[in-house]
């Protein structure tokens, strides 16, 4: 198998250095007959009144302009998809914070990684354009019974754990008063808007993605499950979810048929969460 694709590949490779060889002696040849033309009165008499001339080396040239820009267009289109790590969010989020009102809608455990990322980009924001940057993140319901983030019971199996999803709960709490912080300190200095929002469900999470003006979708799992000592109860162990170093496929709009359909279908499945949610601040009685 790998050496017929090996050899496929110098086959392309060779009729495409072959394509270019040939093209620049037919243009070469053209240019050597136009200009012994101008001096070889024989040869200017035989050429002069070809109508048909003409028409090939336009047709050369029209075929050489065709292949070049279907090279240049091949070699601009984004890959159908890719894997980046969560790092590589912030350069996404950055090129996004150029244009007027950037949108991010994100489904994951803590929020963490969106979080991290855009308030880095949202600190180097120092540009002409002053982003009103609208934020959606949806996470688990921390205040409802799950087993995983949870503990092992006695007989090693998973439970649900108040006390870890507690801790969890004021994790999230804690994301969201710092980007309220963020976003008067951007305010404050005229470098432009933020409106963070954060919503529960009580959905599974292991399953997490980040939609970017819904042109970019990276989409995820957390793809391990530590089981460590709890910090608070010395002889308990714990169940957490790992996931910030995992890959993320990275799909663009205008990467073909197939990324546009996965975009779509994650963006109507957050629109249908974030509908249910429920905010992850009760509204003061």
């Amino acid at each position: 198998m790998s050496g017929r694709v090996a050899w496929g590949a110098d086959s392309e490779g060779w009729a495409k250095r072959a394509e270019s060889a040939v093209t620049k002696a037919l243009f070469l040849a053209v240019f050597v007959l136009g200009l012994l033309a101008q001096f070889v009165t024989p040869l200017g008499d035989a050429l002069e009144g070809k109508a048909y001339l003409g028409g090939a080396i336009l047709s050369l040239v029209g075929y050489v302009l065709y292949s070049e820009v279907r090279g240049l267009n091949d070699a601009l289109r984004p890959a159908a998809r890719q894997e980046v790590a969560a790092s590589e969010l912030r350069g996404f989020f950055g090129a996004a914070l150029g244009r007027a009102e950037p949108r991010i809608d994100a489904i994951g455990f803590t929020g963490e990684t969106v979080v991290n990322e855009l308030a880095r980009s949202l600190d180097g924001l120092h540009g002409a354009v002053r982003p009103e940057v609208a934020v959606r993140i949806l996470v688990p319901d921390f205040t409802r019974e799950m087993a995983i983030p949870g503990m092992l019971d006695g007989d090693g199996k998973a439970a649900d754990d108040p006390d870890f999803r507690a801790e969890l709960l004021r994790q999230v709490q804690g994301y969201e008063r710092g980007m309220e912080v963020l976003a008067r300190r951007l305010r404050h200095d005229r470098r432009g808007g933020l409106a963070v929002e954060f919503r529960v469900l009580h959905i599974s999470p292991f399953v997490k993605f980040c939609l970017v003006d819904s042109e970019h979708l990276f989409d995820g799992i957390y793809d391990a499950v530590k089981e460590e000592p709890s910090r608070d109860h010395p002889g308990r162990h714990v169940l957490d979810l790992m996931g910030y170093d995992s890959l993320l496929t990275h799909w663009h709009i205008d990467a073909g048929a197939a990324a546009r359909e996965k975009i779509v279908r994650r963006q109507e499945l957050f629109e249908t969460l974030w509908r249910v949610a429920r905010p992850l601040t009760p509204p003061a009685s």
